[in-house]
């Protein structure tokens, strides 16, 4: 690997940890398409990079996740009442996503992640009042609907459940801490697979999670000072830029 990807990947792994501490998200929505970009530069056919590149995404999201729920879990910032109900939902419909992975088109997983990526932007840019309930959201569909996108398409489990969570009614701040658990249920199971199938790139991930583990820290402590609109702005951004990026990526 020439020096120059070496620091994109590095930067990237830097901006994966920013986000996870900040938002909760796993990174896989960074990681995903920079190292498609890496992996078509190096010519390998989407066929083959596309998997490589969510096995290695959710390698990552292992790695830097645990850095950030640990440091929300110092914070304080973790609802215990979501990862109660929760949890176990996301986990398994994790599972099923691992098990429907290998039967994906490339093409349809970069459309689906590019789309769920674009909904979710949309939906946190439209200006809605934040949510100010209480009660932890019910049911076991949605949580499982969250693992399973997340394990087959290599993104955190994270980067779903806040703004889904919002939908139903609880704030983003309490989904945030939360957010980077799921991220963990969802990569264990999901990173040991794809490093079985031989879909992991050690030296991305290294590059990647590193700098992700470092940063991630600090920006959970900044998440707990920040305003609501300004964590739904950043979020919605990110998630709007990576969607555009993917979009392009499927057009040529």
């Amino acid at each position: 690997m020439d020096p120059a990807t070496a620091l994109l990947l590095a930067a990237g792994g830097a901006a994966i940890g920013a986000v996870g501490g900040l938002l909760g998200i796993g990174g896989g929505v960074i990681a995903v398409p920079l190292l498609l970009e890496v992996l078509a530069a190096r010519g390998l056919a989407p066929g083959v990079a596309t998997p490589l590149a969510i096995g290695t995404a959710q390698a990552v999201i292992l790695l830097s996740s645990v850095s950030a729920a640990a440091a929300h879990h110092r914070r304080g910032s973790i609802d215990p009442a979501l990862l109660r109900a929760w949890l176990p939902a996301v986990a398994l419909g994790g599972l099923a996503g691992l098990a429907l992975a290998p039967f994906l088109p490339a093409a349809l997983s970069l459309a689906t992640f590019a789309a769920i990526a674009l909904a979710l932007a949309i939906s946190l840019l439209r200006g809605a009042p934040e949510a100010t309930g209480t009660a932890v959201p019910r049911g076991l569909a949605p949580p499982a609907a969250i693992g399973l996108l997340s394990a087959a398409l290599g993104v955190g489990a994270g980067t779903l459940s806040g703004p889904v969570l919002g939908m139903l009614g609880l704030p983003l701040s309490r989904a945030v801490g939360a957010g980077a658990v799921f991220n963990l249920a969802v990569a264990v199971p999901a990173a040991i697979g794809f490093a079985i199938a031989g879909q992991v790139d050690w030296i991305a991930t290294a590059l990647l999670s590193l700098p992700a583990m470092a940063t991630a820290p600090g920006f959970a402590r900044l998440a707990t000072r920040l305003p609501v609109a300004k964590l739904r702005l950043i979020f919605a951004l990110c998630l709007l830029a990576i969607a555009l990026r993917v979009g392009m990526r499927l057009l040529g």
